[in-house]
């Protein structure tokens, strides 16, 4: 199965890399990204990319910063992208949120609006996106409307042409491939990330960025006035390019 898939391109992350200019990454996010259920900062999911970013691109003087805090719904997150995120100067961004907003029952209309909301100012700040979806966890079946807070999260990248990690996807496969459990892969609240999942995280993303060293951006023709409004992107990775498309396993997972 692959679930680590680059979706659009990422100009500047790649202008960056490409010059061996210095690379600022902002992790914004919830709980997930501050690390919740990890021994120690040092192993968030931004702490883990940051180690294997450095390792990829050595040129780069690789940073990022973890902008996560806990328990934030996505109206939070908007409201600091000035101060926490845009103030630093980011090439790219990292955007992980919906399960708080899903499980607060805020109205999908309303949750799409503020997640267009921060994609306005990122586009205009310029730039990069990556979305991060929701965690797998054994209460989200009893969620109501659970799958339609990741579909929004879809739709809206899709409409600003930004790749989501499928971290919902990801986690699933790896459980229901009889690979882990939940309880080896979710700390003992059977909700947040542990070490071990933060660190596959970590890892997982370091190759999907990778990936974008090797796509080509195909701009999708914009209907009569459309000119103000987001247009996708198609991504369109080289053919045989086995870095642009994962599999994942135990071993991929650096587990």
């Amino acid at each position: 199965m692959e679930l680590i898939k680059l979706q659009a391109p990422l100009p500047k992350l790649l202008a960056a890399v490409r010059t061996d200019a210095p690379l600022t990454i902002v992790a914004l996010g919830s709980s997930s990204t501050s690390g919740a259920g990890a021994s120690s900062s040092a192993h968030s999911y931004p702490a883990r990319l940051e180690k294997e970013l450095r390792t990829v691109w050595p040129k780069n003087s690789v940073r990022v910063i973890n902008a996560g805090v806990g328990g934030q719904l996505a109206r939070h997150m908007i409201v600091r992208i000035d101060r926490d995120v845009l103030s630093r100067n980011p090439q790219l961004v990292i955007w992980q949120t919906g399960v708080n907003d899903a499980i607060k029952g805020v109205p999908l209309d309303k949750f799409k609006e503020q997640l267009r909301n921060g994609m306005d100012q990122f586009r205009k700040a310029g730039v990069d996106v990556v979305l991060i979806d929701q965690q797998y966890y054994p209460r989200f079946k009893k969620l109501k409307d659970g799958p339609l807070y990741m579909a929004a999260i879809r739709d809206v990248a899709a409409q600003y042409g930004a790749p989501v990690v499928q971290r919902f996807r990801i986690m699933q496969h790896l459980i229901d491939s009889a690979q882990f459990t939940t309880a080896t892969l979710l700390s003992s609240d059977q909700f947040h990330l542990n070490d071990r999942s933060y660190d596959c995280l970590g890892h997982l993303l370091a190759q999907s960025l990778r990936s974008a060293e090797t796509f080509v951006a195909t701009p999708v023709p914009a209907p009569p006035g459309a000119a103000n409004k987001p247009q996708p992107v198609v991504a369109t990775p080289p053919k045989a390019l086995p870095s642009a498309e994962i599999a994942i396993t135990k071993s991929q997972a650096n587990m």
